[in-house]
């Protein structure tokens, strides 16, 4: 028996349903006696650790993978996907956290991408297949539905963050599923798209769909779930009404242990700093919406970056990384001029984590291990100017950093980096932060799609870089996180740092009120 939206038994045919599934890789046991039914008419928040199942349990429903065990329902009848177009004809749909857009086509080019149409001049069709007068009238359906009408001309480059992940929902919309699983649909989004995302969630709810919806924002999960399930080490550990929970306790029951609140000290990060400035900025331009942008970093401070999509926060970023050259300005790092390339950012003590580990952060076939010590692995090699590592060396500071960091699972460093949670890869990333031993750290977004265990982990490493003397620049999509960390904020509208926020001025509502009007 589940528990409806109002907290009485739920008696109707379940959407789908998985019932005692269990799922197993080499040396690693992802689920173990799972049962969740998910019915129409209701949104099911499903939480969890980095690497608690929630990706496994979601390829399973998605007809990616099969289980090793268990019995999968779909309307009361028992499937057995055979791929994901299995799960499509039986009417679910997935929105992975990833985007699947492509830059160069248009709004409505994206949206129909994949979807089968029907042959005109005979032969075979798969069964989800349409003609394209019915394509043409779903498109423009969905598009009014999820209040995109207006941007299927545009391209996808062009699309705000929120416009892209409601093109995902219209894609699989299309199709007119009965259930849709959303994977951390509001992740980087600000405040404000998220609201939007919302409303699309309610509306698809009050017509009857069933939604999956998996985030790590757990304030997020229980505004908009019917019922709220928690996934812990692979097993379902708690199934609540929403009501009977709090943020607090919901964050205790994910992490399985009493969180506390940061130490003092992390509130507003280590008050005491060095007036020593290690980086400084001045006059930064970059063709990309980047103007006349000024700031100065003190060693063992921690100092966030504010703005909407597009202010420029990450261009900034990427700029003082070598990875974007500026039109104008200096950047200075210990007192010296640095030429704006990677190879000088690297030399200089500049460590980066970008945003969209994804596409920017990792490659999917390398090992964890290579993935931590990439463009940091000289000291490992035989000879400095021969790429021959010594793997032993190698492998035994990965294993230390890994070790602090909690990844999971235990010895994965040999394991190629895209069989880790997002969370975890999250962490591999930060691994390769630590693991440069720099002066100056840029983290771009750093906690993104991570759990709030894993949340309070990468802060705690932050605030610890800026305690042995780092500089530390973070830019955030969430206030609440520059909140936990800066001792200063500088807030960025239109591609220009307009406000800048220190001690007792640096709150959420602060930030976002800046955000949105910049100046005051």
């Amino acid at each position: 028996m589940t528990v409806s939206a109002n907290g009485g038994p739920q008696t109707a045919t379940a959407a789908i349903e998985v019932a005692g599934v269990s799922q197993t890789y080499p040396g690693v046991r992802a689920l173990t006696d799972v049962s969740l039914a998910l019915h129409p008419g209701e949104v099911v928040g499903l939480v969890g650790h980095n690497g608690a199942g929630k990706s496994t349990l979601t390829r399973i429903l998605a007809g990616v993978e099969r289980p090793a065990e268990g019995r999968l329902l779909v309307g009361g009848e028992e499937q057995s996907f055979h791929g994901p177009q299995d799960a499509i004809e039986a009417g679910i749909s997935v929105v992975p956290q990833a985007l699947g857009i492509v830059p160069t086509l248009s709004a409505r080019e994206n949206i129909v991408l994949g979807v089968p149409l029907q042959h005109r001049l005979g032969g075979l069709s798969r069964k989800s297949a349409i003609d394209r007068d019915e394509l043409d009238a779903r498109v423009t359906a969905v598009a009014g539905q999820l209040g995109i009408a207006g941007e299927l001309r545009r391209a996808g480059r062009d699309c705000s963050p929120s416009v892209q992940r409601l093109v995902m929902i219209a894609r699989a919309l299309l199709r007119r599923p009965s259930v849709m699983l959303l994977d951390e649909p509001t992740a980087a989004l600000h405040p404000e798209e998220a609201e939007r995302m919302f409303g699309a969630v309610e509306a698809l709810r009050a017509e009857g769909m069933a939604l999956v919806f998996i985030s790590h924002r757990l304030d997020e999960v229980l505004r908009i779930s019917s019922r709220v399930v928690v996934l812990r080490q692979g097993r379902v550990v708690a199934e609540c009404a929403p009501d009977t929970l709090t943020k607090s306790s919901l964050a205790e029951l994910v992490a399985g242990r009493e969180l506390h609140a940061a130490p003092a000290a992390a509130a507003g990060a280590a008050g005491a700093h060095s007036t020593e400035v290690i980086l400084r900025c001045e006059g930064l331009a970059v063709a990309a919406g980047v103007q006349n942008v000024s700031l100065e970093v003190a060693r063992g401070e921690v100092v966030g970056i504010a703005g909407l999509d597009g202010a420029g926060c990450g261009t900034v970023l990427r700029a003082i990384a070598g990875l974007v050259r500026p039109a104008a300005g200096s950047i200075v790092l210990n007192g010296t001029a640095i030429k704006p390339t990677r190879r000088a950012a690297i030399e200089a003590g500049v460590a980066f984590l970008p945003d969209d580990r994804v596409h920017n952060g990792i490659v999917p076939d390398m090992t964890v291990a290579a993935t931590v010590t990439l463009g940091g692995d000289r000291e490992f090699r035989l000879r400095r100017w021969l790429p021959v590592l010594r793997i032993r060396r190698e492998a035994r500071t990965v294993d230390s950093l890994l070790d602090t960091l909690d990844l999971h699972p235990r010895g994965a460093a040999r394991r190629p980096v895209k069989f880790l949670s997002g969370g975890n890869q999250q962490k591999a990333l930060m691994a390769r932060a630590l693991n440069q031993g720099a002066d100056v750290y840029l983290f771009d977004q750093p906690t993104e799609g991570v759990d709030v265990g894993a949340r309070q982990e990468l802060h705690r490493h932050i605030l610890q870089l800026a305690q042995e003397g780092g500089a530390v620049l973070v830019s955030s999509s969430e206030p609440e996180e520059l909140v936990a960390l800066c001792t200063r904020v500088l807030v960025m509208h239109d591609g220009r740092i307009t406000r800048r926020l220190t001690g007792a001025q640096i709150t959420e509502t602060a930030i976002v009120h800046a955000s949105l009007v910049g100046a005051a």
